[in-house]
C-alpha cells in the first residue's frame, strides 16, 4: 500500500513509519520538519492546514495516518487557538483530502483522554463503548473528541472510511524531551528535584512506543475499518511509580516535591485494549518495567 503519514517525522509517527516500511509499504512522510531518524522514504515538508498542498500530497494514496496534532497539553492550555487548529481543524483537512482523492481510509491518532475522568471506583473498566466525556476537563480533550466526530461525520456523509486509535501514554526512544519520562530521567541523573502535581496517585497506562507503533499498523487490516481501538498498556501505573521504577533501574534516589494538581489533569481509570487483541491480534509485547529498562539503556547506557 502507498501510505501518507502526517506527523511522520515525530516521536510516535517515526516509529509507525518504521513498522510500515518493515512490512513492505511505500511511505510518504508529511510533516513540518524533515525526518531525522534515517527513514529512506519520500517526505514532504508542509503544514496539514495548507489545504491545497495537502490535497495534492494525498493523490494516489491508499491510506492516511493522521498523527499531526498538538500533543503537549501544557501548550494546548497556553495556546488554545493554534493548538486546536493543529488538532481538530487539521483532521477536517485530512478527511477532505481523502474524500476528494478517494483515499480508502483515514487512521486517526486519538487519546484515552477522550473518556475524561470517568466516575467510579478503581475497578471501573473503560472500553471503546464507553461514552465520551460529557463535560471535558481540558481543551485538549475537547479537540480530540471533535477530531473523532469529524471522522464519523465523513463516513456517514461522504463514505470516507476511518479507524480511530485511542492511545495510552507512550514512552521510549525519540520521545520529546518535554514528556514526563525523559524529564524524570534527566532530573534523577542530575540530582535535581522532580515536581509532581497532586499526590502522584494519578494513573496512566503507559505503552512502549514500539508496541504502540505495531498496534497502529495492525489497524490497517480489513478488520480495523470503521472501528475504534484502545491501543495502550495493560498495566496501571501511578505517576509516583515512574519515579520508583527509575530509581531502581538507575540505582539513584530521586528528590521529589509535590505541588498543587493541574486544572483538568486526567485522573485515570483502567482502559481495556481487549478489542484490539480480539479483532487485530495485537497486544503489547513488553511490560512497563521491561520497556523502561530498554529505554533507559538507550539514554544512559545502563
Amino acid at each position: 500500500m502507498k501510505i501518507l503519514v502526517t506527523g511522520g517525522a515525530g516521536f510516535i509517527g517515526s516509529h509507525v513509519v518504521d513498522v510500515l516500511m518493515e512490512q513492505g509499504h511505500t511511505v510518504i512522510i508529511y510533516d513540518l520538519e524533515a525526518p531525522v531518524y534515517g527513514q529512506k522514504c519520500e517526505n514532504i515538508i508542509g503544514d496539514v492546514n495548507d489545504t491545497a498542498k495537502f490535497k495534492n500530497a494525498a493523490k494516489g494514496i491508499d491510506a492516511i495516518y493522521h498523527m499531526a496534532a498538538q500533543a503537549n497539553v501544557n501548550i494546548f492550555f497556553n495556546e488554545p487557538i493554534v493548538s486546536n487548529l493543529n488538532t481538530s481543524n487539521s483532521t477536517i483537512n485530512v478527511l477532505e483530502a481523502a474524500r476528494e482523492n478517494n483515499v480508502a481510509r483515514v487512521l486517526l491518532s486519538s487519546t484515552e483522554w477522550i473518556y475524561g475522568s470517568v466516575e467510579g471506583d478503581d475497578d471501573t473498566q473503560i472500553t471503546e463503548e464507553t461514552i465520551y466525556a460529557q463535560n471535558p476537563d481540558h481543551l485538549y480533550t475537547s479537540s480530540k473528541i471533535a477530531a473523532e466526530m469529524f471522522c464519523k461525520n465523513y463516513k456517514n456523509l461522504y463514505g470516507v472510511n476511518y479507524t480511530i486509535m485511542r492511545y495510552g501514554i507512550p514512552f521510549g526512544e525519540r520521545a520529546r524531551a518535554a514528556t514526563v519520562t525523559p524529564i524524570f530521567i534527566d532530573k534523577i541523573l542530575k540530582g535535581e528535584e522532580i515536581t509532581i502535581h497532586g499526590t502522584g496517585s494519578q494513573t496512566r497506562q503507559f505503552i512502549y512506543v514500539r508496541d504502540l507503533a505495531e498496534g497502529n499498523v495492525s489497524c490497517l487490516s480489513s478488520e480495523g475499518e470503521n472501528q475504534i481501538f484502545n491501543i495502550n498498556g495493560r498495566e496501571v501505573i501511578k505517576v509516583i511509580d515512574i519515579v520508583t521504577t527509575l530509581e531502581e533501574i538507575l540505582g539513584i534516589k530521586a528528590k521529589v516535591k509535590f505541588i498543587e494538581d493541574r486544572k483538568g489533569n486526567y485522573k485515570g481509570r483502567f482502559i481495556s485494549s481487549e478489542k484490539a487483541e480480539r479483532m487485530l491480534g495485537w497486544k503489547p509485547k513488553y511490560t512497563y518495567r521491561e520497556a523502561m529498562e530498554k529505554y533507559v539503556k538507550t539514554v544512559v547506557g545502563r
